[in-house]
């Protein structure tokens, strides 16, 4: 007889309302909760008894994080193996593809049914990548937005360099000169050489300006045009009987 695992996860939530009743809910189910944090700070300064190398689930709820796409990155650099989860009041487009470009497995919405988030974290511990289902009624405006960013992007390559488009995408996030050094990998020096450049090569007078003539021309803060593809999960199926799908799959992933 084949006995199901239970699952690890550990909680990162600043309301400790909805932390108590997330735990209610895994507790009653197959899921093992390791361990409750009021933000995401506090899970990455936690003791190693706190915070195991090996939690197979974190799920996040996206107020107890003050730079979201920063700490999902942290925390896929400090915990490789587990698997995160965000839990979000909306479905916020550019949101959701920072957070899966950082290293995110999963985006759900607070709406929900029990049901239907059990399932889907489930998924997302086999492997599987989970968004909401609410993403399949915009995939044409999705598809219209890509295509005009690859234009964008055609435009905007014949005036910049590699690097300093990537420089651009971070203006456009208004990130200093600090942050894009770090997100870039490169010397605070060489970022100030490629915004100079940037501001002579579109004619404009600051940092605001090209951020400015970037979005103008359909430049977006994510310097990404690709979207996943998207395929009908067990967890939208598990979400029919109210009758609101709420999460989908997107590919999958090797355990």
């Amino acid at each position: 007889m084949h006995v199901e695992l239970p699952i690890n996860i550990s909680l990162v939530c600043a309301n400790s309302i909805v932390s108590q009743g997330l735990k209610r809910i895994l507790d009653e189910d197959n899921f093992v909760v390791e361990g409750l944090h009021h933000d995401t700070r506090a899970f990455l300064a936690s003791s190693p008894h706190d915070k195991p190398d090996e939690c197979e689930l974190i799920l996040i709820d996206v107020s107890a994080a003050r730079n979201l796409t920063e700490e999902v990155t942290e925390l896929r650099e400090l915990l490789p193996h587990s698997r995160l989860v965000l839990l979000h009041d909306d479905l916020e487009m550019e949101c959701l593809i920072e957070a899966f470009q950082a290293g995110a497995d999963g985006y759900i919405l607070k709406e929900i049914a029990c049901e239907s988030l059990l399932s889907s974290l489930r998924l997302v511990a086999l492997g599987e990548k989970v968004v909401p289902g609410k993403l399949v009624e915009q995939l044409s405006s999705v598809a219209m937005a890509a295509n005009n960013h690859a234009r964008a992007e055609t435009e905007i390559s014949k005036i910049l360099s590699e690097r300093e488009i990537e420089t651009l995408h971070c203006l456009v996030k208004g990130y200093p000169n600090k942050i894009i050094a770090r997100r870039l990998e490169i010397g605070e020096a060489t970022v100030k050489v490629h915004v100079k450049a940037i501001l002579r090569k579109l004619m404009v007078q600051n940092r605001t300006q090209a951020a400015i003539w970037a979005v103008n021309r359909g430049v977006s803060a994510t310097g990404t045009a690709n979207s996943p593809i998207i395929a009908a999960s067990s967890a939208e199926e598990s979400s029919r009987a109210s009758n609101k799908p709420q999460a989908v799959l997107v590919g999958s992933q090797a355990a």
